[in-house]
């Protein structure tokens, strides 16, 4: 069964490609010293940069029609802090974004704090009921024409910005695990305060500016060289602090080395002659490895999240690597184990139809086939199972979705629900804790720089 699905795969997967990378932002946050997480790249996020500390366009609320809940006006927000949230309810990303909203809305409502989510003109008919489901308990607009969206800069949904007391953007597309650190600052100054947040902080003329990968050019970080970027010292990753595990998804998911205790956590091989790439192998060195479990006959384990993975690997770029592993989901029958070559014709089968759902798909994102288990079971910590027990438990399985982050040496970090907002803030940490993340990026530093300089 090996060589027949390893033949079929090698012979047709050849054809499909890796995914591009593009940048994403990290900003040092104004006001009591946080760190507040920025999206964008390039010339966008240079003009959101300019847009910080500015006077917030109150009139432009008034373009905002078809309300849910009672309508903010540019009165409404004098003096208050304000969180804006640009969403589509059809889109998987953006309602995780809008549960992130509700609470933080339930947590600083009391203190002044006020939510607005602006929806897309496209699919609006469905933002009442969506809201309705998920008690969001903030009002909802339709933003006809994307006018609002302009105006602010918003690119892909879901954004954040964030106005403070002051009546100036805050904040301007702040990443998902930033927002409630940044809606914080906002509540818990006074006006006063905000006012002179603005004065204290915002001479960018006359501060030193470090560049960063993150908020140069598109198109030069298209130009930066694969670097060969070494594993680093074992005690570097023992002593990165990284994001605390969800032991309550990894004991979901059976795995092993949670029930067994164990301080060693699994390392597993990407260079495996068991997985079969579908395109090129993508860069790997000195990105954070972030790998959702997949099978296309099991929709619970892809549907809402693939968009979401191609969206990620636009917003991070060079520090995470992408991927989706396709497991084997197969079922054999009482009357197909009386065939000795049952299971490998439904393997056969599935790749066959895995090819077909990629040609679909149009994924922005690298895709290997696990085709022997040998990946998710190293993943779990559990002996390889290969073969029909665990396609069967594959095709079973309450744990979809399931995302695993592994550092640069292959060492499993975390795992859980990529929809849960628990991913966004373990993935930020374990980029800022792994070692070869920070080689890599100093050597992206000072190419740029030396490009610039010539």
């Amino acid at each position: 069964m090996r060589q027949i699905t390893r033949g079929i795969l090698v012979a047709t997967l050849a054809t499909f490609v890796g995914s591009p990378i593009a940048a994403t932002a990290l900003a040092q946050g104004a006001g009591q010293g946080n760190q507040i997480l920025r999206e964008g790249s390039g010339e966008r996020r240079q003009a959101l940069d300019a847009m910080e500390f500015q006077p917030f366009d109150r009139t432009i609320l008034a373009g905002l029609t078809d309300w849910v809940g009672n309508p903010v006006s540019a009165a409404d927000i004098d003096g208050k802090p304000l969180l804006i949230l640009t969403w589509a309810s059809w889109h998987s990303g953006s309602t995780a974004s809008a549960r992130a909203a509700k609470l933080i809305h339930d947590t600083y409502a009391g203190n002044g704090l006020i939510v607005i989510g602006v929806h897309s003109d496209d699919g609006y008919d469905t933002a009442a009921t969506t809201a309705e489901r998920f008690r969001l308990g903030f009002p909802i607009a339709r933003d006809a024409g994307s006018k609002f969206r302009q105006a602010i800069k918003a690119d892909m949904d879901p954004n954040f910005y964030v106005v403070d007391r002051a009546g100036n953007l805050r904040f301007a597309d702040v990443e998902r695990a930033s927002v409630r650190d940044a809606a914080r600052i906002v509540t818990e100054e006074t006006r006063e305060q905000a006012e002179r947040a603005k004065s204290a902080t915002l001479d960018k003329a006359n501060q030193p500016v470090t560049r960063t990968i993150e908020v140069v050019a598109e198109g030069d970080v298209a130009k930066i060289p694969e670097w060969s970027i070494p594993v680093q010292p074992p005690i570097a990753y023992e002593d990165a602090g990284w994001p605390a595990r969800w032991r309550e998804y990894e004991e979901l998911a059976g795995a092993e080395f949670t029930r067994r205790g164990s301080r060693q956590l699994p390392v597993v091989d990407f260079n495996s002659q068991l997985i079969t790439w579908t395109g090129e192998k993508p860069p790997m060195d000195g990105r954070i490895r972030v790998v959702y479990f997949w099978a296309h006959n099991r929709p619970v384990s892809y549907e809402r999240v693939q968009t979401y993975m191609d969206e990620l690997q636009r917003r991070y770029g060079r520090d995470i690597v992408v991927i989706g592993a396709s497991v084997p989901a197969i079922r054999l029958t009482s009357n197909d184990r009386n065939n000795p070559d049952a299971e490998a014709q439904a393997m056969e089968r599935f790749a066959t139809t895995l090819l077909t759902t990629l040609s679909r798909a149009n994924l922005k994102h690298a895709i290997l086939f696990d085709r022997e288990w040998e990946l998710l079971t190293t993943t779990l910590g559990k002996a390889s199972a290969w073969g029909t027990q665990m396609g069967e438990e594959v095709a079973t399985a309450e744990y979809f979705p399931l995302v695993v982050i592994y550092s640069t040496d292959n060492m499993v970090r975390w795992m859980g629900n990529p929809l849960n907002d628990r991913f966004a803030v373990a993935l930020n940490r374990a980029i800022d804790a792994d070692p070869a993340v920070r080689v890599r990026r100093e050597r992206d530093e000072q190419y740029l720089a030396r490009i610039r300089n010539r």
